[in-house]
């Protein structure tokens, strides 16, 4: 889905200082329906390949494809229909502050040119998705930082776009709000399945959410594999102190524990909605590692939190499942 092929970036001198290179060898391919992580610390260059992406940026050199289309090779014309099915989360929400929240979300599809009918149903189909149905009228600055990402949200899929880019998208926010934007991005992946390129500095997230990962440093890409991997076996200095950053975090909270289940419902939609929903309000991050919405395959979840918040959803999971089983964690 997204494939980046020997990329260099530079910025050509200013006021006779030397140009800067800001990527370097930069070659990631990132697969339908992945959830795709891209860290490092401020200026390793992740938010410039980024912009690669979205082709709001060229390569100085190298191939930027995006389904199956050369978005670095693309006239304006194409660039701009290519566009609208790439969204983009923003880390300051860029919102339309003189627009309600259903006219921020509409924005899109009137540039885009639907019917005043098509944007009625779309919007109200995503603001009832991202939980703001009750906000529809009240303006950037009557919201908080969570729910204007929200709306953030909306608009990125009001185009039905096939890739998703999150820059920094948690970075603004307090921990309890991250966690349940977090959640909201993870049902958004299950529902639609679409690709999601995530740019953080925090590994924690990348942890919580993703399931690749590449770790930039100095624009290079210098590890890069399974999330699981890399937190295993980390092998660069820098990403060392990334997994070991994110360790001191989770001593720091010695109540956290993590907990894998497996688990067969009897009616997944409405067993997954009451799940999300107890899950947000008690701060219990919910990873899918497997699943499937026939009724005869089981699902397999990493919950993690507070070891009392933990059980109280092994609980709920035990009284709402025809089957739970705890794998590794609290029982």
């Amino acid at each position: 889905m997204i494939h980046l092929k020997g990329i260099e970036k530079t910025y050509p001198s200013r006021s006779g200082s030397n140009p800067v290179s800001a990527l370097t060898e930069v070659d990631l391919e990132i697969k339908a329906g992945e959830i795709y992580g891209i860290i490092g610390r401020s200026g390793a260059g992740k938010s410039t390949l980024l912009r690669l992406v979205n082709g709001l940026e060229a390569p100085s050199s190298g191939e930027v494809w995006v389904d199956e289309k050369e978005i670095s090779r693309l006239g304006e014309k194409d660039l701009r229909l290519a566009r609208t099915k790439i969204g983009i989360i923003f880390q300051h929400f860029n919102l339309l502050w003189s627009r309600t929240v259903w006219e921020n979300v509409a924005f899109s599809l009137e540039v885009a040119g639907k019917s005043k009918g098509e944007i009625r149903e779309k919007v109200s189909e995503l603001l009832e998705r991202v939980g703001l149905m009750d906000r529809a009228h009240a303006y950037p600055s009557q919201l908080s930082g969570g729910q204007k990402q929200r709306v953030g949200i909306a608009r990125a899929l009001a185009n039905n776009p096939k890739v998703l880019l999150c820059d920094e998208a948690t970075s603004a926010l307090d921990p309890e709000t991250t966690a349940s934007i977090l959640q909201l991005l993870r049902d958004i992946h299950r529902d639609t399945g679409i690709t999601t390129l995530l740019i953080t500095h925090e590994m924690s997230v990348v942890k919580s959410i993703c399931q690749q990962v590449a770790v930039m440093d100095g624009g290079r890409i210098i590890e890069q594999g399974r999330v699981a991997d890399v937190f295993k076996n980390p092998t660069h200095p820098v990403t060392k102190q990334f997994v070991r950053q994110t360790e001191n975090e989770e001593v720091a909270d010695a109540d956290t524990v993590g907990t894998v289940v497996h688990v067969r419902f009897r009616d997944f939609a409405s067993a997954w909605k009451r799940l999300s929903e107890e899950s947000t309000a008690r701060g219990v991050h919910i990873r899918v590692l497997a699943g499937s919405i026939k009724p005869s395959e089981a699902w397999t979840f990493d919950l993690e939190g507070g070891r009392e918040n933990v059980a109280q959803i092994l609980d709920l999971l035990k009284e709402t499942a025809v089957e739970t089983e705890v794998i590794a964690g609290v029982q």
